[in-house]
């Protein structure tokens, strides 16, 4: 049985993914609002009264759906439940008239890479997931230049592990206090994370002024503790150089371009 999560399901999910990402899922912390976050079809999947995997295909508009959360709890692992609740998640898309389907994932989460793939997504991008402690980095002789009129951005659109495609137009309205921070020709957009309020996310960055891209990431620092926010991170896409993040701090969790990001055309699905 496939039904939307409710309140009451809280506890046994908190169970469930209690030693996945080795115990540090964001799923505990988002659960409540994705449950009661009108653009979400946060499922779940029973077994013999159990509830054995969970799902979470958010709406970014009539159109384009973004699919996140999929988990299936590890003593059930192995038996299909997973292709089971992603083919179901797939066939709702559908229903409900969605056109275009996006998700991420990370480079060795294998068995979902394969199983989507065996549905029709295709690999569109690959991003490097940073994350740097701000610590006491603020610099007096740094002047940033902050804006709160966002540009509208013609590219994907990172806010923590969810990318807002290309033809998602007003993507600051999916941001938390989002920021332009600009010095000379290179610019970023910066807001608060939405699963953590402790970080801040380089949503989007544009570096035309390479010789001061190094001091540019230093001054993102530096607004970021002027806000006091005590982590910053960000989804690096592949053609960027990363050489000025790493050298301001930044670390990939295991290695560079670790994260992937999937397309599918729903009317060329295979379900």
């Amino acid at each position: 049985m496939i039904r939307h999560l409710q309140k009451c399901d809280e506890e046994r999910v908190r169970e469930m993914v209690k030693t996945i990402w080795e115990g540090d899922d964001y799923i505990p912390q988002i659960f409540e609002k994705w449950v009661e976050d009108p653009s979400c079809r946060f499922m779940g999947l029973w077994k013999d009264g159990t509830l054995v995997g969970i799902n979470n295909l958010r709406l970014l508009s009539d159109k384009v759906g973004w699919m996140e959360g999929m988990r299936i709890d590890p003593v059930f692992q192995g038996r299909g439940f997973g292709k089971e609740l992603g083919k179901e998640t797939l066939a709702i898309a559908k229903r409900i008239g969605l056109e275009r389907l996006y998700f991420a994932t990370y480079f060795d989460n294998t068995a979902s890479i394969r199983m989507n793939e065996a549905f029709g997504f295709n690999r569109i991008g690959v991003f490097t997931n940073l994350e740097s402690e701000v610590g006491n980095v603020l610099d007096y002789s740094f002047s940033f230049n902050v804006d709160s009129d966002i540009p509208e951005i013609l590219d994907h659109v990172s806010e923590d592990w969810t990318f807002l495609p290309k033809e998602i137009s007003d993507k600051a309205s999916f941001l938390i206090q989002p920021a332009k921070i600009h010095d000379g020709n290179n610019w970023a957009v910066l807001s608060r994370n939405s699963k953590s309020e402790s970080c801040i996310d380089i949503n989007y960055i544009s570096i035309l002024e390479e010789r001061k891209a190094r001091s540019f990431v230093h001054g993102l620092k530096c607004y970021a503790q002027s806000k006091g926010f005590r982590r910053i991170h960000t989804m690096v896409r592949e053609n960027l150089d990363l050489e000025p993040f790493l050298s301001n701090g930044f670390k990939p969790f295991e290695r560079i371009k670790d994260v992937f990001l999937y397309y599918a055309d729903s009317s060329a699905l295979n379900i």
